[in-house]
């Protein structure tokens, strides 16, 4: 099948997916046949309020979060050469969610961006993973990687539940955020998150020949004049950068960035040129097939996007664990 035409059937699959979204809620004058006229023309009726002020945000945010997390696990498989490197198995999704954390319980940080804390976070856990597994030194073990990533991500994660214990709203705030409930997210949340995500997509096509280079080996990488080092700070920045931004309006979803980037590559192959829309695109359909979902498991109630992420991505990495050799 040309290459053109999977890129159609995933962009298909992202749209059918988004309608499918819209259409999914307790308004029940809400239908496929008149999403598309509810969406373009200003009639004033509430079913239109419903779509555009409540439903759209929210299928954008699990749209362009899929984006960012999808991209972000492919930059640290990448840079890792390790199939198991996902954002939430090293621990930087849990270093972003302390990060939000400190920002919502600490009254001195209230005025410093959500975003820039969540980045902060994600950044300064991704750094004590790499440390600990020798990155920085330029000899990255790869189980000391994901030991290193469940003992950053797991203590991260105490600290954000120690915030359980303060003040009932404070930690009633922080206990809805973790659990990644995007149904009451705004317009306003949605365009900083887009301009993210272009610019994720951005960074990593730039960044693709020296993926692919990486993965020959360092010595070859330095033979065809690409710093190893250099790629793989690039590639780990980008992803905390991602993770982040998406952390701050999404809470800490899971396992996006270790399922796509392998669905991607049984479709795509491994050329990083041709995976990054395909993994962008494919990050997009999966949350937001994920966001439908969690408004059938318990209708008319929600289920929070983190835990229906979870409950796909669980299984799938002890998958990924037990064929690990035939993934790489």
């Amino acid at each position: 099948m040309p290459l053109a035409v999977r890129y159609v059937l995933l962009i298909a699959v992202v749209v059918a997916a988004a309608l499918w979204s819209l259409t999914l809620g307790q308004r029940g004058d809400i239908h496929l046949s008149n999403i598309l006229s509810l969406l373009w023309v200003d009639d004033g009726s509430l079913a239109r309020s419903a779509v555009i002020d409540l439903r759209l945000p929210r299928t954008l945010v699990a749209l362009f979060v899929g984006v960012n997390l999808a991209l972000a696990g492919l930059a640290l498989q990448a840079v890792t050469r390790n199939p198991l490197a996902s954002e939430s198995i090293l621990g930087i999704n849990q270093g972003a969610s302390l990060g939000v954390a400190l920002a919502v319980v600490l009254p001195f940080l209230a005025g410093v961006p959500l975003d820039l804390m969540a980045i902060l976070g994600a950044a300064l856990a991704g750094l004590v993973t790499f440390a600990i597994a020798g990155g920085l030194g330029g000899r990255l073990d790869s189980i000391r990687l994901i030991l290193a990533g469940v003992a950053v991500g797991a203590f991260s994660y105490a600290c954000v539940r120690f915030t359980y214990t303060l003040d009932d709203d404070l930690s009633r705030l922080v206990i809805n955020w973790v659990s990644a409930d995007i149904s009451s997210v705004s317009v306003q949340q949605v365009l900083p998150l887009i301009a993210w995500s272009f610019a994720g997509v951005l960074g990593s096509l730039l960044l693709a020949h020296g993926f692919n280079v990486l993965a020959l080996g360092d010595g070859a990488s330095q033979g065809l004049g690409i710093d190893p080092r250099r790629v793989r700070f690039l590639g780990a920045a980008l992803a905390a950068v991602l993770t982040g931004a998406s952390v701050a309006v999404a809470g800490p979803v899971m396992f996006v960035g270790l399922v796509v980037p392998h669905l991607c590559r049984f479709w795509f192959g491994q050329n990083h040129r041709a995976l990054v829309p395909a993994v962008a695109l494919g990050g997009g359909a999966l949350l937001v097939l994920a966001d439908a979902v969690s408004k059938l498991v318990r209708f008319p109630y929600e289920t929070p996007l983190g835990v229906v992420c979870a409950l796909i991505g669980a299984p799938y990495f002890l998958y990924a664990t037990l064929t690990a050799r035939r993934l790489a």
